[in-house]
This record gives C-alpha cells, structure tokens and sequence, in this order.
C-alpha cells in the first residue's frame, strides 16, 4: 500500500519525488493524506518559482494545519534513524569466510 501512495504522488505532473523523503513518511505514519502532500508540494514549488527561499516541507504543512510540532519531529527523528542506520551499513565490509 505504501508504494501505492509514492507511485501516485510521483505520477502527479511535474513532481518528481525520491523514496523516503518527509513527506512519504508523514503518509505513512498517518499524519497526512497524499493529496494534502501534493499540496504542500505545490506551495513549496510556488514560493521558490516566486523567488522565496524554500521553505521546509514540514513547515508548510504545519501552517496549512495539517501536521503539529510533534509530528514535525517524530517524522524528522524516524529520518535521522534511517539515515544513521544507512551510514551503517553502508560501512561494514562483507568479506567471505575462510
């Protein structure tokens, strides 16, 4: 199901998005639906294309009520736990026995 919703996300016209960005995990944990993603999605793009500087995703779906500082953050710690558990094994070296 969760491929589902990234396939459709990346479908979307003029959106190309990578796996398992902050918006993908908001939709999995429940936080968000995909059409309030695509939303979020389209005011960030809105803002840089008006000469903004890009605000965070998360930022924006905050101000559209759509998630709380403590979703924000849960959200940003399962990215940080991902990250650092790439980092690790990214490191380690297999190596065949004998």
């Amino acid at each position: 199901m969760k491929e589902d919703k990234e396939k459709s996300l990346k479908r979307r016209k003029g959106i190309e998005l990578p796996e398992r960005r902050f918006g993908f995990i908001a939709i999995e944990k429940g936080f968000i639906k995909a059409d309030q993603l695509y939303e979020a999605l389209m005011r960030q793009r809105a803002q840089e294309t008006g000469g903004a500087e890009r605000r965070p995703l998360g930022m924006i779906l905050k101000d559209l009520g759509y998630l709380s500082v403590s979703q924000i953050d849960e959200i940003l710690q399962t990215l940080e736990g991902e990250a650092k558990s790439k980092k690790y094994s990214d490191a380690i070296e297999i190596k065949p026995l004998g």
